[in-house]
């Protein structure tokens, strides 16, 4: 690359589209993992672990010591005023709150609840007790707790706000709303009797100022977007899930082990809480049903739950849980990566075929308006995957779904540094291009349906590792993104869905600690691409220097990569054009089509390409608006920079 400016340009005629924009071109996926939903997601929910899950304290080191006091209590619960001579605790099977068919407590059931025994009567308070944070300080705040004891007086104190209940014989649901006078933040909240015993299923705070549980600060951040769809419940997830299981009330659904990404799952996100804050923001909701260890029953059951009327067994009782119109539920997936090791029930191809033409001729007896996406893979590495299905689907399929992740170093010994992996990262977008070109070729070849690309899952994997699966994105990242969207729709011809991995903090779009939010540059990229995209998208040619990229991880070198990509689309004579610039450190001068007038511009760059928003810098980068200039209807294009463009004709 010499040191002068480089100069290219593209051209478009506004009379030749490569289709319509695809109405779920810039979706979403929400899946249960990591703090995408629970314990610093997007769920309102203060109190961690507030069903009582998973092991107790590990005592068996410090058996000599005080903390031994604390056996029997659920992490991240702790001991309140222990005494080996006052209190026992344990982690109870035997009582639960919804007792079912099962003579024992299967591991991952869920049937369980902390027991709280006074050995000893004293005048000192004994139970449990965890610290919280409270990120709406100035809301009010609906507390509950389940439990059962021997009509005693429970102790409630969270920070200054101090009350007591009296205990039931059996199972009851005690509420009460609250208003913290305190400014501060943190409180202490503990639960306690001074005599007998009890058995706590549950207990909650959350702000009563939610939308349907979900947290109203990022709600209002992500209907500002609004992605065009929302795929839920996974992802990997999705195969251990039955759901009957997340209806009703949140407070008497048992929570259970999620085999998949080995976590508890507290089962208070289910059908009705996900479609209504969908309603709400805007998106279309799209759910997967599980074809690993579910059934087909299980799957028609759920349609009919979200579909049906008041003469239909599950949409009564939809109705008698509180939500009386059917949710507007359009396409469904029919399983996720069973072609997977990692996925529960994972199989061959020919089973898969027959699995999924069994669900979805059932299904359309229930529903025959929906439309079904099948199980594909990307450039078909698993054993002839999308030949096998292709070839053995009878039942209607309209789009076959891939995903793919570039920049595969998670599992290396060493991660590049974020400052090394420039080149690589804007130049896998060549990588995704090659892999849809593949698949496209595959789904001619193996079949004479016309079937779509659903490419649902995409990013960038770089450090991301469990429980967490956290990235920090940054604008290589976010120049890939709008590469990879770039080449998604110039073959919107085929390709009708497009959806980032993941919504929230796990490889998210969104970053939440605490009460603070922040977009990642890939998010800044979304909202423009989703906002200014209209129409008929137009046939483009870029003529363009390239660049090579250097071999990182799993992905090859690539000499050929062209500095600048873009795509158009047109609606009444006013064209939106988005351009990437991929060098690290020129402008670049690109000459466009005549044009009557500039209506609007907007860039998202940074000082270096490696800058990223943070926690303690949460707006380093933004989206600016009308700034690109303008020369002879040529655009001066900043180096590693997202570029739109809206102009009339």
């Amino acid at each position: 690359m010499n040191k002068k400016n480089i100069s290219t340009s593209i051209s478009y005629n506004t009379s030749k589209a490569i289709s319509k924009l695809p109405p779920h071109m810039f979706g979403a996926n929400l899946e249960h993992i990591g703090e995408a939903i629970y314990n610093n997601g997007i769920w309102s929910e203060t109190i961690k672990n507030r069903k009582f899950c998973g092991p107790d304290k590990l005592v068996w080191n410090n058996a000599l010591k005080s903390d031994h006091l604390d056996f029997g209590v659920v992490q991240p619960w702790k001991s309140y005023n222990p005494s080996g001579k006052h209190v026992m605790y344990a982690h109870s099977n035997y009582e639960y709150i919804v007792k079912g068919n099962e003579t024992k407590n299967r591991y991952g059931s869920g049937k369980q609840s902390q027991y709280i025994s006074i050995r000893k009567k004293s005048v000192i308070k004994r139970g449990i007790q965890q610290n919280l944070k409270i990120n709406n300080i100035n809301d009010t705040h609906t507390f509950t707790i389940v439990l059962k004891g021997k009509g005693q007086k429970v102790f409630i104190s969270i920070g200054e706000i101090k009350f007591s209940i009296i205990s039931k014989k059996n199972w009851s649901e005690f509420k009460k709303n609250i208003k913290f006078k305190s400014s501060n933040s943190s409180k202490k909240l503990s639960i306690s009797i001074l005599d007998k015993d009890i058995y706590i299923a549950n207990c909650s705070l959350m702000p009563k100022d939610t939308i349907f549980g979900f947290r109203k600060d990022i709600s209002e951040m992500i209907k500002k977007w609004r992605p065009s769809y929302i795929r839920w419940p996974g992802g990997n997830f999705l195969s251990g899930y039955n759901w009957i299981n997340g209806i009703g009330n949140k407070n008497y659904r048992l929570p259970y082990y999620d085999f998949a990404w080995h976590s508890w799952e507290s089962n208070d996100v289910g059908t009705d809480e996900f479609m209504q804050w969908c309603e709400y923001i805007g998106s279309e909701p799209m759910i997967t049903v599980n074809t690993g260890n579910g059934t087909v029953e299980e799957a028609t059951s759920w349609i009919e739950y979200c579909t049906g009327d008041n003469k239909t067994k599950y949409g009564k009782l939809r109705i008698s849980n509180g939500r009386k119109k059917p949710y507007n539920l359009k396409t469904i997936f029919v399983g996720n990566e069973m072609f997977g090791g990692w996925q529960i029930g994972h199989t061959d191809a020919k089973t898969y075929a027959k699995t999924y033409d069994d669900f979805v001729k059932k299904i359309k007896k229930i529903n025959n308006q929906l439309k079904f996406i099948v199980v594909g893979c990307p450039v078909d590495h698993f054993g002839h995957w999308n030949e096998i299905v292709l070839k053995n689907i009878k039942e209607q399929a309209d789009q076959i779904s891939v995903h793919y992740y570039s920049i595969r170093t998670e599992k290396d010994k060493i991660h590049p540094h974020y400052k090394t992996r420039y080149l690589p990262t804007i130049a896998a977008s060549t990588e995704v291009e090659i892999m849809l070109d593949r698949t496209i070729k595959e789904i001619k070849r193996y079949t004479k349906k016309n079937i779509d690309i659903a490419f649902d899952e995409w990013n960038t994997y770089v450090e991301a590792h469990h429980p967490y699966y956290i990235e920090n994105y940054n604008i290589a990242d976010a120049l890939y993104a709008a590469s990879l969207l770039h080449a998604c729709l110039n073959r919107s011809h085929i390709i009708k869905n497009t959806g980032i991995y993941h919504l929230i903090n796990v490889m998210g779009n969104y970053r939440i600690k605490g009460n603070k939010i922040w977009k990642t540059p890939t998010t800044l990229v979304l909202e423009l691409l989703a906002k200014f995209h209209k129409g008929d998208i137009l046939k483009i040619k870029v003529k363009s220097d390239t660049i090579a990229s250097p071999k990182l991880g799993k992905q090859p070198s690539y000499t050929n990569v062209k500095l600048i990509d873009a795509a158009c689309s047109n609606i009444e004579n006013q064209t939106c054009i988005s351009l990437v610039n991929k060098s690290p450190n020129k402008k670049i001068i690109v000459k466009l089509p005549k044009y009557k007038k500039i209506i609007e511009n907007y860039v998202i760059n940074g000082n270096s390409p490696t800058d990223l928003n943070t926690e303690l810098d949460r707006n380093k980068i933004k989206i600016k608006k009308n700034i690109i200039k303008f020369l002879d209807y040529s655009a001066i294009l900043l180096p590693h920079s997202f570029n739109l463009i809206v102009l009339k004709h």
